[in-house]
């Protein structure tokens, strides 16, 4: 008999044992859902920043045009007078800004938005637990 209560001791520690692992692998899993989550709006928001930062880029890249526009306009009208150098310099300014503006949203937009991190986490604590239950 007293052979019988001890295991009927074991078996209800087992299982408290195994619900307990449950209820936090349960837990767990939330939590990293709730972090890849945030990882993935963290990423789909630096995809719509790029997307500003190549329109930006788009607007300037038009301005410049303009601009060189304008300077060959006025250096046909004046035949020689240096207004139109003075265009060529902004337009030239311009380009750079155009340049660099799209430089900053293409590195922005080569950003995977899958969120590896909690994907490799959340790999490691399946691992983790079948290793402990086994």
């Amino acid at each position: 008999m007293n052979s019988m209560a001890g295991e009927q001791l074991r078996n209800s520690t087992l299982f408290r044992s195994l619900s307990d692992v449950g209820a936090d692998l349960a837990d767990l899993v939330q939590k990293e859902l709730r972090l890849a989550r945030s990882e993935l709006a963290e990423n789909v928001f630096a995809k719509f920043r790029a997307s500003i930062w190549i329109g930006i880029a788009a607007g300037l890249g038009l301005v410049a045009a303009f601009m060189a526009l304008q300077a060959l306009v006025f250096g046909i009208a004046s035949f020689g007078i240096a207004m139109h150098w003075a265009c060529l310099i902004v337009a030239a300014g311009v380009a750079a800004a155009a340049a660099l503006t799209y430089y900053k949203g293409h590195m922005d937009a080569q950003r995977d938005i899958t969120p590896t991190r909690s994907i490799r986490q959340v790999k490691q604590d399946l691992s983790t637990a079948k290793e402990h239950l086994t």
